[in-house]
């Protein structure tokens, strides 16, 4: 079996310079095959082609001014790794919790496997302290009782 590795890096590169950033979610299901799994899932986030919208329209959402710095990009066969560092502002809700108005910076590296053009899967490993989870700049979960 031979790959592009080449295509194989625009198309994560696709996704972080223009997908998430433009809140995309339509293309994001376009880039995405219907068996797509994510092994890391964000906490809320459905199954298959939802789950791909649920990224891009959550981290978008929560920081409408964000853009990913790409500090590595590297392919081998069917599989790309990015690490990468996203800077905004939390103007918007992030996962239960309050927009704080705050700059955030979240950072992780992620796999993801290609077959066809297509994202198949995805690992995710945020950086301790810099995961939308456990952010200093992102609020509290706001708890049902509130």
């Amino acid at each position: 079996m031979t790959t592009d590795t080449t295509a194989n890096k625009e198309l994560i590169r696709r996704v972080f310079e223009d997908v998430i950033p433009a809140g995309d979610t339509a293309t994001m299901r376009s880039l995405v095959a219907p068996e797509w799994v994510d092994h890391d899932p964000l906490p809320g986030q459905p199954a298959g082609l939802d789950g791909a919208a649920y990224v891009v329209s959550t981290m978008h959402a929560a920081h409408p001014d964000l853009h990913f710095i790409i500090d590595d990009l590297i392919c081998e066969s069917d599989r790309v790794v990015i690490r990468w560092t996203l800077r905004g502002t939390n103007t918007g809700p992030m996962l239960g919790r309050p927009a704080t108005g705050q700059p955030v910076e979240l950072a992780a590296v992620v796999i993801f496997r290609i077959a066809n053009g297509l994202i198949v899967e995805r690992w995710a490993g945020w950086k301790p302290g810099r995961s939308p989870q456990q952010h200093p700049a992102l609020a509290a979960p706001v708890s049902p009782s509130q």
